[in-house]
């Protein structure tokens, strides 16, 4: 073979011993290699599947994208101070290990603090779990959970019924009415599980008051249920400050708690937390002690180190004075026209608005052919009752560019 071909007896060899090796052929001794019985391998059968792939739209200049935010120089620095501590950290170590799949232990003592000053939520690191998102919280929560009926927010997120459906949960729409969620059709319904989002709800932005949070409680602690609390956005609030989380006024375990630092820093950032009632810790660590972490280990070490030097707070601080100027800005151009309807709550970055008399599919087509483009709540509202809501999320734009799609928003309508 070697002289036929021209190369190398040893390269022959080698190729010999790698067709052995994959078990493509056999030796027999004295004999040389033989072939493998072919008859009996599985024959390759080409199924024409076409590839789907999620719509993706074409960049405009104003996009009103919800959970995008702008970038600022002087957070991204010291981000990256933080991202590069722990890059010689990594390197100090004596050994890589990876961490526990509850998440690294500085960041979890970095959070006590910071949630119990800014949103009076008593806890211990070891009930909380860092996660890579929202979602990824929720997933947690409802794989742990016994099975059973989750009642969610209508409107609210989209996809939290087939997420629910996909552990094992029925899933069950809870209207929300201009006070928050409706306490009493919560009742009524009896689910064993209550996901809401009371600071701020998503996305109609109203806030549950006390009173409800207070009857939503005790009617959780009454019949051993459990109150699922997204606290997604607390720390923008721009004419007051937050009332204090929910899980905050729960004397009976009966509140799991989470949020996400995505809308802090960077949303392609994925990360997040859950804090665990005690009760479900147990059942956490059944389930997932021999899984690995969430998020890597050297982003978790960045945020530590994020948290240590102050550089997160700062952060909030500059990120919510910049969407505070941009939220009144919204506010103010909407009070020039009776075409848009806001419904401002001083608080988040996203608004609502109901633009009526003007058919859905020609808005949206005229608005694109302006660079701009605005997001219907249909998959977000089960039975909206009309449609012409649409949601703005301004974080993303900067001052300027939200004043001019504005600007644009507002012609399109008046034309």
């Amino acid at each position: 073979m070697a002289q036929n071909v021209g190369v190398s007896k040893t390269t022959v060899e080698q190729a010999y011993d790698q067709l052995l090796a994959e078990g493509y052929v056999y030796a027999v001794a004295g004999s040389g290699y033989f072939y493998q019985d072919r008859e009996h391998w599985p024959q390759a059968t080409v199924i024409p599947v076409k590839p789907v792939k999620p719509e993706s739209l074409p960049p405009v200049p104003y996009d009103f994208r919800y959970g995008v935010t702008q970038l600022l120089t002087p957070s991204w620095n010291a981000w990256k101070r933080a991202v590069r501590l722990a890059l010689r950290q990594a390197e100090q170590q004596p050994t890589a290990v990876y961490p526990d799949a509850q998440g690294l232990l500085a960041l979890r003592e970095a959070l006590v603090p910071f949630l119990k000053t800014t949103r009076g939520v008593d806890c211990t690191p070891d009930q909380i779990v860092i996660t890579n998102g929202s979602k990824a919280g929720l997933s947690l929560l409802l794989s742990i959970l016994p099975r059973g009926v989750v009642g969610i927010e209508n409107p609210g997120y989209r996809g939290l019924g087939d997420l629910a459906a996909s552990y094992g949960h029925t899933a069950e729409p809870i209207p929300v009415m201009m006070n928050g969620l409706d306490v009493a059709a919560v009742t009524k319904l009896d689910p064993n599980i209550v996901y809401t989002t009371p600071g701020h709800q998503f996305p109609l932005g109203v806030v549950l008051p006390t009173e409800k949070r207070l009857k939503l409680l005790k009617w959780a602690a009454t019949n051993h249920r459990l109150i699922i609390e997204d606290d997604y956005d607390s720390e923008y609030r721009y004419a007051a400050h937050p009332l204090p989380a929910l899980q905050s006024l729960a004397s009976a375990n009966q509140v799991a708690y989470f949020g996400t630092f995505s809308r802090g820093i960077d949303p392609t950032l994925r990360m997040g937390y859950v804090v665990l009632p005690p009760q479900l810790v147990s059942n956490y660590h059944q389930q997932y002690q021999y899984r690995s972490e969430m998020v890597a280990g050297l982003l978790q070490q960045a945020m530590a180190n994020y948290f240590a030097d102050g550089s997160y707070y700062r952060h909030l601080s500059r990120n919510r004075a910049a969407n505070r100027q941009k939220y009144q800005l919204i506010c103010q151009k909407l009070k020039a026209t009776s075409l848009i309807r806001p419904i401002a709550t001083e608080a988040g970055v996203h608004m609502v608005i109901q633009i009526p008399n003007i058919e859905q599919t020609t808005l949206l087509q005229q608005l694109e052919a302006r660079g701009v483009r605005i997001y219907p709540l249909d998959s977000n509202w089960i039975g909206m009752p009309t449609k012409d809501y649409y949601l703005l999320g301004f974080a993303g734009l900067t001052l300027a560019d939200l004043k001019s799609g504005l600007n644009q928003l507002i012609r399109v309508c008046e034309q």
